[in-house]
């Protein structure tokens, strides 16, 4: 699919009124001239001698670099109940304050058994905090011959197809009863695989049969994301034995998943659309190991989100399998149109294992969910085991912490001595510049604003700008003492930056 943001030029319409330094979207590249002894640009072609010329650029982003900042984690705050093993680090959403997990788990009598993972149960938890959890009795589905427990979905309601590596998560474009969906791995017959196959020939991935059992996803729907009704029509048969994501994306207006796909025999990470829920096309990859990696190399969870309040911007946090010796650790790439993606550098892991013997030291696998946590954090759960990936264990297993970092500081815009950028031409609501920043005490940070012609707005220099120094979530930037941008509303504006041995995480602008 080609980027909606094909042929758009600058100003740019700030959609969240936040800029994240997750890639240079909104950094100027710069511009440059060829001049003569007078200061005029040459031209590419003209006859004759070409004269002295000398050359010069404007607003060229110089001595920054972007790095992703390692997460920090928590303790354990969710245990596997009974003799679950839970699997990656569920699905979460924040809904008028209240968190809200579903949580992927292999039931234990299942352990050692063929159904082993295909036939999973689905649990329910919620907390005001992030920290407490509650696994109500919610008495919905029959499980084990009882009804007192906190399984939503999957076994058995999915009895037919079977569940694995899902995901749930709101969709507001739809109806009442459809407003919440889940996305996950089943199984069809190959009769059914031969009428989907007539009715879908390009939707068939040829990793996806074995033996009897032909790996295919499925979907179900729900009006409060507990009682649920699953679709009985195949979406697409795809081997996806992983965490699925699928969302709602309403710039596009499409439905987006992520899954697993397998470029000659390597796990990578594709992407799937639908325009209604019913139909998935088939993926195209996203990630799959390249030269860049090491040739033992493989991507297995992909953990796309978005920021909490910011939706366009995307993220994916792809969990990189070393298998020299069964190691995970979770790497960090950005999208700005949910289309084209990119990581951000330098490279290194953002989550790793904890120390050995720890509730983590084997294996990290981030969740489906970035929300905004208390004492001004973001955060998503991951899954934590003591043993690598495929080491012998027993139930139960699996425990949840957060993977954490200061609010909206997931990348940062570092100038390690001096550095200068300008932003692209911005549209926005407000007329304050907020700033999520961090300096050395040598350090400062300073801004001027230039109107749609291009000139400083009056008062709004380098030179009036109060430097900002030491570490603030969110600094008002001022200019002699006064906040106001001065600009004329509703026309764009271009910030330029001064920076010495400063990181800077995010712009805000708000009334």
């Amino acid at each position: 699919m080609r980027t909606p943001l094909h042929g758009c030029r600058p100003p740019f319409r700030l959609p969240s009124n936040v800029v994240y330094f997750h890639d240079w979207r909104y950094v100027d590249h710069g511009g440059y001239h060829w001049l003569d002894a007078e200061d005029r640009p040459m031209p590419l072609w003209a006859e004759g001698p070409v004269p002295p010329v000398r050359y010069r650029y404007r607003d060229m982003p110089l001595g920054i670099a972007l790095e992703a900042q390692p997460a920090r984690r928590t303790e354990p705050v969710i245990h596997a109940q009974g003799n679950d093993v839970m699997i990656y680090g569920g699905s979460l959403l924040h809904e008028e304050g209240r968190y809200r997990l579903w949580v992927d788990c292999w039931p234990g009598e299942q352990i050692g058994s063929e159904d082993m993972g295909a036939h999973n149960i689905v649990r329910y938890a919620e907390s005001d905090n992030g920290l407490d959890w509650t696994f109500p009795n919610l008495g919905l589905v029959e499980y084990e011959g009882s009804r007192d427990n906190n399984v939503v979905y999957g076994h058995p309601l999915t009895a037919a197809t079977g569940y694995h590596g899902g995901c749930v998560f709101g969709d507001p474009s739809a109806p009442a009863e459809a407003r919440y969906k889940a996305f996950y791995l089943g199984n069809i017959t190959q009769s059914e695989l031969a009428e989907f196959r007539r009715r879908r020939p390009d939707a068939v991935d040829p990793m996806a049969a074995r033996g009897e059992r032909v790996s295919t996803l499925f979907g179900g729907v729900s009006p409060d994301g507990l009682h649920w009704t699953p679709l009985n029509e195949p979406l697409l048969v795809q081997n996806s034995d992983t965490h699925n994501i699928c969302a709602y994306d309403a710039n596009l207006g499409q439905y987006v998943a992520y899954v697993r796909t397998w470029v000659m025999g390597r796990r990578s990470i594709g992407r799937t659309v639908s325009d209604d829920f019913r139909d998935f096309s088939f993926p195209e990859e996203v990630f799959c190991p390249d030269a860049m990696q090491q040739p033992y190399d493989l991507w297995y969870v992909n953990a796309k989100t978005r920021m909490p309040g910011a939706d366009d911007y995307h993220l994916m946090f792809p969990m990189r399998w070393r298998l020299t010796d069964d190691h995970f650790e979770a790497h960090l790439a950005s999208s700005a149109d949910n289309v084209v993606w990119s990581w951000v550098p330098p490279g290194r892991p953002v989550v790793s294992p904890g120390s050995p013997g720890s509730w983590d030291g084997g294996v990290v696998a981030p969740g489906y969910g970035l929300v905004s946590l208390p004492g001004r954090r973001t955060g998503m759960l991951v899954q934590g085991a003591p043993v690598p990936h495929k080491y012998p264990r027993r139930p139960p297993l699996g425990s949840l912490g957060w993977a954490w970092w200061p609010e909206g500081r997931l990348v940062a815009l570092i100038a390690e001595e001096e550095g200068s950028f300008a932003l692209w031409p911005l549209l926005f609501e407000g007329r304050t510049v907020r700033l999520n920043a961090r300096t050395s005490p040598a350090g400062y940070i300073q801004l001027e604003a230039l109107s749609a012609d291009g000139q400083v707005l009056p008062g709004r220099s380098f030179a009036d700008c109060d430097r900002m120094s030491g570490d603030a979530l969110d600094h008002v930037v001022s200019w002699r003492g006064e906040t106001d941008l001065g600009h004329a509303e509703g026309s764009p504006v271009t910030l330029r930056f001064r920076l010495r041995t400063a990181e800077l995480y995010a712009v805000t602008l708000t009334p």
